[in-house]
């Protein structure tokens, strides 16, 4: 199966460029293309086989992708992964042997962070619509309503039927994308081989508050769960916005995480955009970070 290993990049090339030598020496991997999101130049030291897409704005991270396998329709397979993670060739052999299965769609490995616990698979909490950490598997693959985004192994055919909704541009597009899999009648498996999770360079991490309040208000929202949305709003208001407020006064840092969890919650009950592309004023949450 021919596979083509995308890394959606923002940051530092150093991880991306070493992530990517590693994939381009794997047999199992026939391209490595990365999608610059940031707009910076190819780097001098990365291998001339590596293909550098650099797009017209920044996608956030399902737009990325979308955009590189475009590229590459005759692929059997692609791996979404981050410049953060770790994966070996046995990992990769035993996923894509994985994807080979009848009605499989995504195959994620599990995912272990720096403390040893895994992160990124989980079933999703009937209520706040939160996901759940589970424990690793054993020795045999299992179902999952979710995996992450940051590394996974996805079949183009179910690619094409189900591709990733750019318009969340950063968080949520994996939990989006693996439930609209499994209700397209492809499953989602999570395989018992590791991969690791060193750090989080490729996700600008002070708005973040910002993307988790907004996406999940409107993955609630686009699947027309009203008394769930009404809950999560509920939550956000009454929970998350007055401890952000406590927690940004305790840290000195102003009002930064509160006024991104506020701006979460107005425009995640906001219009919701169609479908596709990311909003045009993209990375929103921008906004509010470059204030202080």
């Amino acid at each position: 199966m021919k596979t083509v290993a995308v890394i959606v990049h923002w940051g530092p090339h150093q991880p991306t460029v070493e992530l990517a030598e590693r994939l381009d020496a794997s047999p199992s991997i026939a391209q490595v293309t990365i999608v610059a999101n940031d707009g910076s130049t190819r780097p001098a030291e990365l291998a001339t086989s590596v293909a550098w897409i650099l797009p017209p704005r920044n996608l956030g991270f399902g737009g990325g992708f979308q955009l590189a396998v475009r590229d590459y329709p005759a692929a059997g397979a692609y791996l979404l992964v981050n410049n953060d993670i770790r994966i070996d060739e046995a990992t990769i052999r035993a996923c894509l042997d994985l994807l080979t299965g009848t009605n499989i769609g995504v195959v994620a490995p599990t995912l272990i962070n720096g403390d040893g616990l895994q992160s990124g698979s989980a079933r999703l909490s009937p209520v706040l619509v939160a996901p759940r950490a589970r424990r690793p598997p054993d020795d045999r693959p299992c179902e999952a309503d979710w995996v992450t985004g940051a590394v996974m192994f996805i079949k183009a055919e179910c690619l094409r039927r189900v591709p990733f909704d750019g318009r969340y541009f950063l968080g949520f597009e994996d939990v989006d994308f693996c439930y609209r899999v499994r209700e397209a009648g492809w499953s989602v498996v999570l395989s018992p081989h590791r991969a690791w999770h060193t750090g989080s360079t490729m996700i600008p991490h002070r708005g973040n508050a910002y993307y988790i309040v907004r996406n999940r208000l409107w993955f609630t929202r686009i699947r027309g769960w009203r008394l769930r949305t009404t809950l999560v709003a509920a939550v956000t208001a009454a929970v998350v916005l007055p401890r952000s407020v406590v927690l940004d006064v305790a840290r000195g840092r102003g009002l930064e995480t509160t006024a991104l969890v506020r701006h979460g919650l107005i425009d995640g009950l906001g219009p919701l955009p169609p479908p596709g592309d990311p909003r045009a004023d993209e990375p929103r949450a921008a906004h509010w970070t470059a204030r202080r």
